[in-house]
């Protein structure tokens, strides 16, 4: 709680409330069939039971795992990402979205690449929105055009993420190596207008900053750059790097803990709270279903959503497996091996 009340008192109030707003947002999409839904699957979550008698309410598609940038902390920048390159085909998607719409407030358009890279990304959106389900993307905003930003805003995307890791080129680009903060600050442009022509409220525009040590005494002059590019609201959040590596972490981790996310010295530990288990799922181009956003090696999927019904998997063998990994009364022996039964709740960022 004090980490969070001074996060808000960094960001701004007024800021905050916007961001409160907006996570409400995807309620407007609500059924009598989804909220019961989220009310057993949280029950369950709660209980830690092996079986769900619900449908993960938050999922996450990969349109596409390849990006036009090479961050050094991303397994994609870092040719690490343990599964071949592809895109989503646009017919598959949409039996997907097909098979999620009676359950899903929420789809992510996004994972391990650059979305607006997809050719079909804008009926991806379009066609995931007439669903009524909350669509959401996360950009680097370095590949976009006048006729993307218009067409994005009719397909009806519910919010974007900007990535603005930084106030100067320089430091920008420490980070996104081979972006150009100048062109982002173009396109972000391009999607405010096309929304003020349209008259539209979304999508929500969330200027995100991943807080490193180089960029850190930037917080305040990156959030005065995205009110005056015309974001919605501005937010931070932690880097990960791999804490295994010495390196990494004097490079990157900011020094100031508050903005860091992990806790423990001298080892540093992070613990999730592996809610996807019971409330997500995460769906790769390729049909394979990973426990959760954090994990990209193809060799940890827990089944393949072109090849059997969701519902099926959910509580199939690998699923139930990972899920006993986090039992009440401590971890039961897995069915079938997973990464969660090794992992129980702490990943190691860029390792298997």
């Amino acid at each position: 709680m004090k980490r969070l009340l001074a996060r808000l008192r960094r960001l701004g109030w007024r800021n905050g409330w916007r961001l409160i707003r907006y996570h409400l947002r995807p309620l407007r999409y609500s059924t009598p069939r989804k909220v019961w839904n989220v009310a057993r699957v949280k029950i369950q979550r709660w209980l830690r039971t092996e079986r769900v008698w619900g449908m993960p309410y938050r999922y996450y598609l990969d349109p596409i795992n390849v990006c036009n940038l090479r961050c050094p902390l991303c397994p994609t920048g870092l040719g690490i990402l343990g599964r071949p390159r592809g895109r989503f085909d646009l017919a598959a998607f949409c039996r997907i979205i097909d098979e999620i719409a009676p359950y899903a407030y929420t789809v992510e358009l996004y994972n391990w690449g650059e979305p607006f890279l997809h050719p079909d990304i804008v009926e991806m959106i379009r066609y995931a929105h007439s669903r009524r389900i909350a669509v959401r993307l996360s950009s680097n905003m370095n590949s976009f055009s006048p006729e993307l930003a218009q067409a994005t805003v009719e397909a009806g995307l519910d919010r974007l993420i900007v990535s603005l890791d930084g106030s100067t080129q320089e430091s920008y680009a420490r980070y996104r190596r081979g972006g150009d903060l100048a062109r982002v600050r173009a396109n972000v442009r391009l999607l405010v207008e096309a929304k003020r022509r349209a008259h539209s409220e979304t999508p929500f525009i969330l200027a995100r900053m991943l807080v490193m040590r180089h960029n850190e005494h930037e917080i305040g002059a990156v959030r005065t750059l995205a009110e005056a590019l015309g974001a919605d609201a501005f937010s931070i959040a932690p880097i990960f790097v791999d804490t295994t590596d010495a390196s990494q972490v004097a490079e990157w981790l900011p020094a100031e803990r508050a903005l860091s996310a992990y806790e423990g010295a001298p080892a540093l530990a992070n613990r999730w709270a592996c809610a996807e288990l019971w409330e997500a799922m995460t769906i790769n181009w390729d049909g394979g279903l990973s426990p959760c956003c954090w994990v990209h090696q193809k060799s940890t999927d827990l089944g393949n959503a072109f090849e059997r019904p969701l519902r099926e998997l959910w509580n199939g063998p690998a699923y139930r497996s990972a899920r006993r990994a986090f039992a009440r009364g401590g971890p039961k022996p897995p069915l079938v091996e997973t990464v969660c039964n090794r992992c129980r709740g702490q990943p190691l960022y860029l390792k298997e």
